[in-house]
């Protein structure tokens, strides 16, 4: 018998071939990694960019509010706010405080109204801070008028010792600049304070003080308090 021929597929329709095996995918290449190089700056370029965020960081997180006096019918007795910061002339560094047996002043655009606490902050040469506090619209908020000016050559500066100071005597300040700040309860900036250029004078005397100052805007600010 003669020997089976090979089955050959010469002849079939294409339908009846095979379908041929699947070639393998060809594996992608890994991606290169990008190379970044250092920034390079010069000294003064990271001066300024050291600056610009300590700019940003004053103005983000001001100083901590302090907080009012409890409501008592005797007069709040006065205390020294201790601080940190550059020592001023003769007197030293620091702030003094006090509850008031009157106080009034006003916000910009607004009539007067009263305030609980005054503070002087004595942190740079020549210069006093007066601070009017009152209570805010929120529970357990506060806002401020603050008014700075430059100490007159007569008047004598705060006297501190570790940041805690004392009137000396009869100070007079020519106003530079006033701004309003608010104050949450939990001592946080409520919102960025507004500042304004302006020209006055503050007097403190005896147990009482003044300032009186105005902006180029129209601005008019008036605050008394005596103690």
């Amino acid at each position: 018998m003669a020997a089976a021929r090979p089955h050959s597929t010469e002849h079939e329709p294409p339908g009846a071939m095979a379908l041929a095996e699947p070639r393998p995918a060809r594996p992608r290449a890994a991606p290169q990694a990008l190379a970044v190089k250092p920034l390079a700056l010069t000294p003064s370029a990271w001066a300024q960019l050291a600056a610009g965020i300590a700019s940003l960081a004053l103005v983000s997180f001001p100083p901590q509010a302090p907080a009012l006096p409890s409501a008592s019918p005797a007069r709040a007795a006065e205390a020294a706010v201790p601080n940190r910061g550059p020592a001023g002339r003769d007197g030293g560094f620091g702030s003094w405080q006090s509850g008031t047996r009157s106080c009034s002043r006003n916000l910009a655009g607004s009539p007067q109204s009263t305030c609980q606490l005054v503070q002087l902050d004595q942190q740079v040469e020549g210069l006093l801070t007066v601070r009017f506090i009152a209570p805010g619209a929120q529970k357990d908020s506060v806002n401020q008028l603050v008014v700075v000016g430059l100490l007159q050559p007569q008047s004598q500066p705060l006297l501190c010792q570790q940041g805690l100071c004392q009137p000396a005597g009869p100070l007079t300040t020519v106003v530079s600049t006033v701004s309003e700040r608010s104050f949450d309860g939990r001592g946080l900036a409520q919102g960025l304070p507004k500042v304004w250029l302006a020209s006055g004078s503050c007097r403190f005397e005896g147990r009482s003080v003044r300032c009186e100052a105005a902006a180029p805007d129209g601005q008019r600010w008036q605050a008394n308090a005596s103690f």
